[in-house]
């Protein structure tokens, strides 16, 4: 006879045939659960921070397709590039968007409003510049001056930390249409390179990418980008 006596099999069945059951419930339960935790990272609002583009006159589209909504828009003949002309018309629009009082400047109070409400991603203080959190759908936005750019040039095609203000040229704390298209010309002008007179998307799109590379070692000033 043995040593050890019975120990109920029955009950031992029943547990076991119970611990199985558990165990395959929480399997199916942990495979059913994965596509939903997956979902998580990809379902971020249009508006965080890693999809927002500013425009050479500052205007902020939020999306992960910015640069071609404002490329689309400010394509007045929708012929597939941009003109000197149609790239001013574009300055002087938002220009007349951000002057509220119609007095044909914007003044310091309408450029503060612009900061502040308009584009305050644009802002050091912005949520935008600062480390992300897993409960914020701006987790892991790249902190400006980890990348070597600053401001609106964090989200932009030119070096431009504050492009509204950037296109007061006498520096009165007043932007005209006079001011606005100079400085149209000249952002022109750094995006047209090769002087062909227009500029048309794909280089665009491919500038932008390249802004987006993240610095080396040596930090801002040996930053590999367009400009």
């Amino acid at each position: 006879m043995s040593r050890f006596p019975s120990r109920c099999p029955g009950v031992l069945d029943g547990l076991g045939l119970g611990l199985g059951l558990g165990l395959a419930l929480a399997s199916a339960g942990l495979v059913s659960a994965a596509p939903l935790a997956a979902q998580g990272p990809q379902a971020k609002a249009p508006g965080s921070a890693s999809g927002l583009f500013v425009s050479p006159f500052g205007e902020p589209f939020r999306s992960s397709h910015g640069l071609a909504d404002w490329f689309a828009g400010a394509d007045g003949d929708h012929d597939g590039v941009l003109t000197l002309k149609e790239f001013t018309a574009d300055g002087l629009r938002f220009l007349t968007v951000l002057d509220t009082d119609k007095d044909g400047r914007v003044d310091g109070f309408e450029n503060t409003t612009y900061e502040n409400e308009v584009a305050p991603e644009i802002l050091p203080q912005s949520a935008a510049f600062r480390p992300g959190r897993e409960d914020d759908d701006g987790a892991g936005a790249p902190a400006p001056r980890a990348r070597g750019l600053e401001g609106a040039s964090t989200f932009s095609l030119l070096d431009e930390p504050q492009p509204v203000r950037g296109a007061d040229l006498n520096y009165d704390g007043k932007i005209t249409a006079a001011e606005q298209a100079k400085a149209a010309a000249r952002r022109f002008a750094i995006l047209d390179p090769e002087t062909t007179g227009q500029l048309a998307f794909p280089p665009l799109q491919s500038r932008m990418t390249a802004r987006q590379v993240p610095p080396n070692s040596f930090g801002r000033f040996f930053r590999r980008r367009p400009d």
